[in-house]
């Protein structure tokens, strides 16, 4: 990867992450963009939105056309490390950006072939970004990166792969003066967050049904 070549907030984030370790070669590009959307894919069959999404059943095919489209347009603008054999992926969109969400790649995407689930779940999905949008915009600032998305494949959770990742993140804020924010959608997740030294800043629920968290780590630089 040429970090010259890189968005500013990106290249920044790219060589402090090499400096931890990581190797070139985990961070997101267009050679291994397949392994990041696969971890994810697998990950997301435990989240709740997806299974909201889905009328009650998750769809690993829909879900993967989904998440291909959104991947790939956010090359050269989220920055993504990830695990050596990518058990644990962490996308990251820097500071200011202009939108977050699937729905600004997928709605430009020929997707006409997709089906009618997919289509379904891409309505709803709008509808909930535009809830979830709401409620983190207050904590988006100039100084402020969003946790897009952090993901464990199934089978490798619990061993420590996302917490290597989340311990980059953190200590690259820390040293930068940023704050981090994200969202989760699990209450069991909010005290491991917290562990991690971010704080709960809005709790609500999206359609009586669907609990969400928005959290955000200030750490050394307050």
């Amino acid at each position: 990867m040429n970090f010259m070549n890189s968005e500013p907030f990106l290249k920044e984030l790219y060589e402090y992450a090499v400096k931890e370790g990581l190797l070139q070669e985990q961070l997101l590009n267009a050679d291994n963009i397949e392994n990041y959307i696969r971890t994810a894919v697998d990950a997301y069959q435990d989240y709740p939105l997806f299974t909201k999404l889905f009328d009650g059943k998750y769809d690993k095919s829909t879900m993967q056309r989904m998440v291909s489209v959104d991947f790939r347009g956010r090359l050269g603008k989220n920055a993504g490390i990830a695990g050596a054999g990518y058990e644990s992926v962490l996308l990251v969109e820097p500071p200011l950006a202009k939108k977050t969400g699937m729905l600004q790649y997928i709605k430009v995407a020929k997707v006409s072939d997709f089906g009618l689930l997919f289509h379904r779940t891409t309505y709803r999905q709008e509808d909930y970004e535009k809830f979830a949008s709401e409620k983190r915009q207050p904590y988006l600032d100039e100084k402020t990166w969003y946790v897009y998305v952090f993901a464990t494949k199934k089978e490798a959770q619990g061993q420590g792969y996302g917490k290597q990742l989340m311990k980059i993140l953190l200590s690259f804020a820390d040293k930068m003066g940023y704050h981090i924010c994200l969202e989760t959608d699990l209450k069991k997740n909010v005290s491991l967050y917290e562990h991690f030294g971010f704080r709960l800043m809005d709790a609500s629920v999206y359609k009586g049904t669907l609990e969400h968290y928005v959290m955000v780590y200030a750490g050394e630089s307050e």
